[in-house]
Order: structure tokens, then C-alpha cells, then sequence
């Protein structure tokens, strides 16, 4: 349910979308990789809780079209599938690595990031970044870490006030000039975590 609350359905005769962009979300993660990286070659590990969530395959494409026009130099390893569960998320992780391959970054669209680290740690993987999404406790304890660099957010709270605007000027109870944009998405550090997320998850 949280999915089809939190993604758009384009065919489903909705009066409006009001949520992340998810095509800016993806580019958004290539252009930071690719400013942290450098020119060098280098093998970018990624990975989707689920092929089929249509906000998660939207990142994956605007990503991966961003990495190939503007950071050719950089290939993906794909370790998507393991549905945002610890175990499943690992174990994929895992067997992406069983090579030896040196990962110097990861993008996590989905969930699972503390199996992803684990995974990762056990094959003695140190990325110089690694870029999520959603700053749940997990997360803003990773960012506190030192051990996320960046997660893409977007403010649910501006979310909610667009779509009960939407559904005010769809009955003709608000001006369309009045109605309030969907959330953009946010860059967020250990240094700008917001006050209203970080008061929740203390240490």
C-alpha cells in the first residue's frame, strides 16, 4: 500500500501527482557520483528493493542515462531484487562481490542500506560514497556514521499539503494559483539533517 500511495499511477484518472520526481531524483544521484568520483574508472554498485516499483525503476533509468552521457568511465553493478529485506538485500550483495570486484561507490534506490554496508564490510569494501534515499532511523544513524555521505529527500509534509490543495481546486475551493507545489528533492548531509526528522531519532 505504502507504494501506491507514494508513486505515481499515470493511467489511474488522478486529478494530480503530488511527490518526488523521481527522474530528478536519479539524475540527482548520478551527478553527485560523478562529482565525488572523479575522472577515473570506476565500478558504482546499485541497487533497487524492487524492479517493479515504478518510483525505484524511474531513478535506475534517469541514472543510468545520466551516467553514460555525462560519466561513461563509470560501470554498474547491479545487485537490485532483494525487496528493502536485510537478509535478501545482503545475500545479493553478496553475490555480486564473490569476485572481488573493488566498489567505489554505491546508489541505493530502495531499502536495506545497513545489509548493503554489512555486505560490503565483509569483503573488506570501503566505497567513498554511498547515496540513498528516505531519511528513516536506519539512515539518519548512517548519516551520523559517517557511513552515508548523502540521501535524496523529499518533504512528505509538502507532499500531503499539495495533494489536499489538488483535491481543494478540483471542487472548486481553491484557486489553481493557490495550490502548493510537490516537495523537491533535498541533498541531505550529516550536517543538514532536519530538525523535525533528527529530533526523532536521537542518539
Amino acid at each position: 500500500m505504502d507504494r501506491l500511495l507514494f508513486t505515481d499511477i499515470p493511467l489511474s484518472g488522478r486529478i494530480a501527482y503530488a511527490g518526488l520526481d523521481n527522474r530528478v531524483a536519479g539524475a540527482t544521484a548520478a551527478y553527485l557520483l560523478g562529482l565525488l568520483l572523479g575522472p577515473q574508472p570506476a565500478n558504482v554498485l546499485i541497487t533497487m528493493s524492487d524492479e517493479h516499483f515504478r518510483g525505484e525503476e524511474e531513478r535506475e533509468i534517469s541514472f543510468r542515462r545520466a551516467l553514460r552521457k555525462h560519466h561513461p568511465r563509470l560501470r554498474l553493478i547491479d545487485a537490485s531484487g532483494g525487496h528493502g529485506l536485510d537478509l535478501p538485500t545482503e545475500e545479493r550483495v553478496r553475490s555480486v562481490l564473490n569476485d572481488g570486484t573493488d566498489i567505489a561507490a554505491v546508489y541505493s534506490m530502495g531499502g536495506g542500506n545497513v545489509a548493503i554496508l554489512r555486505a560490503l564490510e565483509a569483503q573488506q569494501q570501503a566505497p567513498v560514497c554511498f547515496i540513498g534515499h528516505d531519511l528513516d532511523k536506519d539512515n539518519v544513524q548512517l548519516l551520523r556514521a559517517g557511513r552515508i555521505q548523502a540521501i535524496l529527500h523529499h518533504d512528505l509534509r509538502q507532499d500531503m499539503r499539495s495533494a489536499c490543495h489538488h483535491i481543494m481546486h478540483f471542487h472548486k475551493l481553491l484557486p489553481a494559483s493557490s495550490v502548493a507545489s510537490s516537495s523537491s528533492v533535498v541533498v541531505v548531509t550529516p550536517e543538514n539533517i532536519p530538525d523535525h526528522i533528527a529530533s526523532r531519532f536521537r542518539d
